[in-house]
């Protein structure tokens, strides 16, 4: 498939530039082997749009998800260690807004590779679900979605499969928990 990744604003790359080599300096950015890397060792890679979404606007489709974030992939030799984030304030400008070292960073990465295998070409974008814990590669094209969501998946979801925006959707909602928070109390920043 060819990948179409929009730029994110100069903002906010420099914004997780900045927040990165910050971290780095500290000590806190570490590789697979658990060593500090230097910020020299560092690169961001696959600048992604994050989009948030909410269990009870899935009927709606994705024509409901709202851009929330940039997410980079932090690069070291030894492959990703960390995922960059960068949010709006609310003077409307890009900012750090954290460093995720979780399984989410290993599971985007493969979830990205998996995408790339799929035929035609598409825009990409990440989905976040909080409800249900999912994040999930987005191809959107005209009249088409679908979405390879990362390890760790849901329960009853394959990380790194394609699924139909529709299918993935009615499999979550059939498998959600029923004492979820409705979604204008969800945490909308997308840090999985």
């Amino acid at each position: 498939m060819a990948l179409q990744v929009p730029q994110p604003p100069q903002e906010s790359r420099s914004a997780a530039e900045a927040g990165v080599e910050l971290l780095a300096g500290l000590g806190r950015v570490r590789t697979a082997t658990l060593l500090p890397a230097t910020a020299d060792e560092l690169r961001l890679a696959h600048p992604l749009q994050m989009y948030v979404i909410g269990l009870g606007d899935l009927p709606g489709g994705l024509d409901r998800a709202q851009p929330v974030a940039w997410r980079y992939l932090v690069q070291h030799d030894s492959g990703p260690v960390a995922l960059a984030e960068t949010v709006r304030d609310e003077a409307g400008g890009h900012v750090f807004s954290q460093l995720n070292y979780g399984p989410f960073v290993a599971g985007t990465a493969a979830a990205l590779t998996a995408a790339g295998r799929e035929p035609g070409d598409a825009e990409v974008r990440l989905l976040h679900l909080p409800a249900v814990h999912l994040i999930a590669v987005w191809l959107h094209s005209p009249g088409s979605d679908t979405l390879v969501p990362a390890a760790p998946a849901p329960p009853d979801v394959e990380a790194n499969r394609s699924y139909p925006a529709a299918e993935l959707f009615a499999l979550l909602a059939r498998n959600a928990p029923q004492d979820v928070l409705p979604p204008e109390a969800e945490d909308d920043r997308g840090g999985g």
